[in-house]
């Protein structure tokens, strides 16, 4: 989990009053072939972020994950209520966004997955 501590040291920089916590249920293993193993960790960690807002909110609230592409298409077929094991048939560019609006009453909705735009174009050497 090197680059997501690395990402969260950066992002934190930008964002000095949001607080940061790290957490082993966000880690993957490295190969897809372990989907078994890392799928116990990544269920137990969807009750605790991919919920209904409290019906009493006022106002959004946000929560920023710095982890890798198999945390977040796994948060996204459930939160999509698609099949889990879906996630092994998605690609995530890195550095992406996927933002995700959960409503209080249960609505999802899915923005963008993995989008990119937001950076400048990479330019070839030469």
């Amino acid at each position: 989990m090197t680059r997501a501590v690395e990402t969260t040291d950066i992002i934190s920089k930008h964002l000095p009053d949001v607080s940061t916590v790290s957490t082993d249920l966000l880690r993957e293993g490295p190969e897809t072939m372990q989907y078994y193993e890392d799928v116990a960790g990544i269920e137990a960690a969807v009750p605790n972020y991919i919920h209904r807002a409290d019906a009493k909110q006022e106002e959004d609230s946000y929560e920023i994950f710095i982890c890798h592409a198999n945390i977040i298409h796994y948060f996204v077929c459930t939160a999509l209520q698609f099949p889990p094991e879906g996630w092994l048939c998605l690609s995530l560019n890195n550095s992406s966004m996927t933002p995700l609006v959960i409503r209080p009453d249960g609505r999802v909705a899915l923005r963008t997955l993995e989008d990119t735009g937001f950076m400048p174009p990479t330019r070839s050497p030469g």
